[in-house]
């Protein structure tokens, strides 16, 4: 039996205790001071997002108990957003007295300072910083898993991309006959997909918005054609970064976009962009409500972060450039998408 801390009560840290809890590990889920509400709703019955109770053997706990969740635990896993990691992480590292194999839901980039970093080179840093010499045990938890699914307990396959030997033994600790597993040493790879997905993923949904404005344009036929465009770019980009292409073309990539554009909250952002929604507008709109487009914050920072590794690489991402313009650069998405097209060929 493993003792397991998660720090992240919304969508994802609270469906991944499922598999755990019932595979009889211990299992303690932390809220951030964000998700107070969500832990307070848990305890009386029902977790608001996943809409059903987690399970009974599941030990919560609210933000003012963080220091008590991490004593004697085996590993952690981190399950909040991109723009909440970095100041969670530090919390976590001035709570540790050592270091402890650490796994992320986390999808996205961060920011450090000025700089514009993946998940893994952030916490690196941040991670040396406290315990030195010591290597991170660091997993990556891919797609494609739609939180909502696993806690119905449907069939899921998901990717862990792995650095360091420690970690490894508690691979064992998730899979269950509903949630599978498969390990690969491209960190790179696994952490990019889950960022790039969520970004690709409003361009399938601004292809939606477009149809229910127009009645007649831009839909399957399209959306086809960017789903298509849209995995050649992330295997041109990782592949690039240092990543494994292949890691594009199975779970993490192929897969995760599939259910991203389905059914995510990406899509949904896209298509109400394609709708004529001010982007601005629409995102904020949907974080009021509680749900946060992480592709959105990604895009802001994977611009930076593109031309800080590459340069002229945007050359040969003429979608990603197009769905810039349309949430960034106050152009019209229809217009945006038609004119990928003329460039899309010959580009690689």
């Amino acid at each position: 039996m493993a003792n397991v801390a998660v720090l992240g009560a919304g969508y994802m840290g609270s469906a991944i205790t499922l598999p755990l809890c019932e595979n009889g590990h211990n299992v303690h889920l932390w809220g951030t001071w964000l998700d107070d509400e969500l832990i307070r709703a848990s305890r009386e019955g029902v977790h608001p997002r996943l809409k059903k109770p987690l399970h009974p053997k599941l030990q919560l706990h609210d933000s003012s108990e963080l220091e008590h969740v991490l004593q004697d635990r085996d590993f952690i896993i981190i399950a909040v957003t991109s723009e909440g990691f970095i100041p969670v992480f530090q919390r976590l590292l001035e709570a540790l007295s050592g270091p402890l194999p650490l796994f992320t839901l986390t999808k996205g980039f961060v920011m450090l300072g000025d700089e514009v970093l993946r998940v893994s080179e952030g916490a690196g840093r941040l991670f040396k910083a406290r315990f030195g010499a010591h290597e991170m045990q660091w997993v990556s938890v891919g797609g494609p898993v739609k939180a909502v699914e696993l806690a119905g307990r449907i069939p899921t396959a998901t990717v862990f991309g792995y650095k360091g030997n420690d970690a490894a033994p508690f691979f064992s600790a998730f899979p269950t006959p509903y949630y599978r597993v498969r390990a690969t040493p491209d960190v790179a790879g696994v952490e990019l997909c889950s960022a790039l997905k969520n970004v690709y993923a409003m361009g399938m949904g601004m292809c939606d918005g477009i149809h229910e404005r127009s009645g007649v344009e831009m839909h399957h036929n399209f959306k086809a054609f960017i789903f298509n465009q849209a995995i050649r770019e992330m295997a041109c980009l990782i592949e690039r970064i240092g990543g494994r292409r292949e890691t594009v073309f199975d779970l993490a990539g192929v897969g995760d976009l599939y259910v991203t554009s389905a059914s995510g909250r990406n899509g949904i952002f896209g298509r109400k962009v394609g709708a004529g929604g001010v982007p601005d507008e629409e995102y904020r709109l949907m974080l009021d409500a509680g749900e946060v487009a992480e592709g959105y914050h990604t895009l802001k920072l994977l611009m930076k972060y593109i031309g800080s590794v590459r340069e002229r690489v945007l050359e040969q991402l003429p979608l990603l450039s197009a769905i810039q313009g349309a949430v960034f650069g106050g152009k019209n998405p229809r217009d945006e998408l038609l004119r990928f097209t003329e460039q899309c060929y010959g580009s690689f």
